[in-house]
């Protein structure tokens, strides 16, 4: 494969995770300002947690009526093999590798660097940067909703603000788990 056609395809990996994943956010976001109840957005508490199955008999306890049912990483990385399917049959599937992997790649990124965000108190350096931008979307619900691979459309969007526009909203380790 030629690396143009590669670097195509890796872009357009990324592309769809980061704009699919900003519009995803942005949409569950809306609707829990709405304050409605539904199965993927029932209240800022439960955007907060972090769906991993040690957390769950805790969180149990302090909610029983938490439905726990969010997008965790193996539910969305399933769900991803539509697009990738759908791109090998468009594109073929030497095209679809390299869009796979950069698809995976960022969703995996932006897992991993989530869990830290709330789970160490203070990251150092663009790390730490991140996790302040992070918990101004938490604290503002209307900003910052790209994560770390999906940056530029919150740039575009003008919906991207750093700390020093919003000095004192969200301090990391702030965000209930």
């Amino acid at each position: 494969m030629e690396i143009q056609a590669l670097s195509i395809n890796v872009l357009a990996g990324w592309f769809f995770w980061s704009f699919a994943h900003n519009m995803g956010h942005r949409w569950w976001h809306d609707e829990m300002r709405k304050g409605k109840k539904t199965f993927y957005a029932h209240g800022e508490r439960e955007h907060h947690r972090l769906y991993d199955s040690r957390d769950l008999e805790k969180a149990a306890a302090e909610d029983p009526n938490e439905l726990f049912i969010s997008f965790p990483y193996p539910t969305v990385a399933a769900m991803a093999l539509v697009p990738i399917a759908i791109y090998a049959l468009v594109l073929g599937v030497s095209a679809a590798i390299p869009f796979a992997l950069a698809l995976y790649g960022s969703m995996t990124l932006d897992h991993l660097l989530h869990k830290q965000f709330h789970k160490r108190e203070h990251l150092h350096g663009v790390l730490g940067w991140f996790q302040q931008l992070h918990m101004t979307h938490h604290a503002t619900h209307n900003r910052n909703f790209f994560f770390v691979t999906g940056l530029l459309w919150d740039v575009l969007f003008r919906t991207f603000r750093s700390g020093r526009q919003l000095s004192g909203i969200g301090s990391p380790g702030a965000a209930s788990q």
